[in-house]
């Protein structure tokens, strides 16, 4: 069978970029301040992201209503990645071309954070969670792209791992503060993100990128980054299976804090209890599972990332305290990066000039799909009362229409050798 399009490698078009992905110091450097920065988010956003959801529904923001903002807010983050992907592929600055974007949208997330538990009217608070949700979208389409522009394409799968053993064992440390935080009043943990952020920030200006020099051609066109990104109709399905596999850990990691608490009646600290032994976990998994990434190929590993997650619902099932709650977190851990496969069949497509248009076309079908599906599921929730366990087996069916998604991407690939055989 001929090489998946995720698979292909790029070649390095410069000797001046063959020599940046040849200097192994660099390469630590880079991935030690990329963790700082991600880490620092990670442990800001781990903390106080689901403590504003949890204090919008204390003051009547239900399940629904959050569903609908989200959805809303990810139909618009698919055109935003586009625009703002494409942007930091052709910006040309003294500090690169993705940096400038991380600085623009840290200081209203910084200011909407420490803000948050001060305010004590719904409107206000729903505001106050709009800036940082929209801001966030700026850094959600342009820094990421960094941990694939800083890392050559045989080892992306290795150097995201690299990132996930960093963030697991801070995680860990930061899951098990949180509930001591939480206990000393609700604003604790809000003052304690805003600082995280602002010191991980600054570790980024350090951060050197490859480079790349692509000036735009013309002004930007809602199709242009889909241009790139589809240019192989084939990819699309591809695509598709990358959103609908992740459905069932899409669902439940939109409301597993709500569910943890509506359902399971657990308390806030019970539940950063839970999720910090989760991210031991991780460090176990991380590098092995890029290891096996890089040298199995995407979907033998997303077979098994399928299987896992079944296994996860049927223990789910089970699930009704803290502990329970604790090895479910663990075994959903073990299977998560898996599913990085997928994303990295897409990434190894890419010419690294265009990293961000062509990402963003995959991140443009996800984001709608992952949107259309939080609609859904919080409207979901509330037409039935809260039965999680129902939605729950919903995720499950769109998650094998994922595979099947998978399936028909290969079939195209084998006709098109088999035809190009013949010839």
């Amino acid at each position: 069978m001929a090489k998946e399009i995720g698979e292909k490698s790029n070649l390095l078009n410069t000797a001046e970029l063959r020599e940046y992905y040849s200097n192994t110091p660099l390469l630590f450097r880079n991935l030690a301040l990329i963790a700082t920065c991600n880490v620092g988010w990670s442990i800001a956003l781990g903390i106080t992201s689901p403590l504003m959801l949890l204090r919008l529904l204390d003051v009547g923001v239900s399940e629904g209503y959050q569903a609908t903002v989200g959805s809303v807010n990810l139909a618009l983050l698919s055109f935003l990645v586009m625009y703002f992907s494409w942007k930091s592929d052709h910006t040309v600055s003294k500090i690169g071309r993705r940096k400038p974007f991380l600085f623009l949208a840290a200081g209203p997330i910084i200011l909407s954070t420490a803000l948050f538990p001060l305010v004590a009217s719904p409107v206000p608070l729903v505001g106050l969670w709009l800036m940082k949700i929209l801001f966030g979208n700026i850094k959600a389409s342009t820094f990421p792209l960094l941990s694939i522009d800083c890392v050559r394409r045989d080892m992306l799968a290795r150097g995201q791992s690299i990132l996930q053993v960093v963030n697991g064992a801070v995680m860990f440390l930061a899951m098990r503060s949180a509930a001591s935080l939480v206990d000393i009043g609700e604003s604790v943990p809000f003052a304690f993100g805003a600082i995280v952020l602002c010191i991980s920030t600054i570790a980024a200006w350090f951060i050197k990128e490859p480079p790349i020099s692509n000036p735009a051609q013309g002004p930007f066109k809602p199709w242009s980054a889909l241009q790139v990104g589809m240019k192989d109709r084939r990819i699309i399905w591809l695509m598709l299976g990358v959103s609908m596999t992740a459905s069932f850990e899409s669902i439940f990691m939109s409301w597993n804090w709500i569910y943890a608490k509506t359902n399971l009646n657990l308390e806030r600290a019970d539940i950063f209890e839970s999720l910090s032994w989760a991210q031991l976990v991780s460090l176990a998994v991380a590098f092995p599972t890029g290891w096996l990434i890089d040298k199995v190929g995407g979907f033998k590993v997303i077979v098994i990332y399928y299987a896992l997650m079944l296994i996860n619902f049927i223990f789910l099932l089970k699930v009704h305290d803290a502990g329970s709650l604790a090895i479910y977190f663990s075994v959903m851990i073990i299977a998560n990066p898996l599913n990085n496969a997928a994303d990295i069949m897409v990434y190894k497509a890419a010419d690294p000039k265009d990293v961000g248009s062509f990402t963003s076309s995959n991140a443009f079908i996800r984001n709608l799909y992952n949107g259309t599906l939080l609609l859904f599921s919080g409207w979901f929730i509330e037409i039935t009362n809260r039965n999680y366990h129902a939605l729950f087996f919903i995720g499950v069916i769109l998650m094998t229409f994922g595979m099947i998604m998978f399936l028909i991407y290969r079939a195209k690939m084998r006709s098109s050798t088999h035809a190009s055989q013949s010839r």
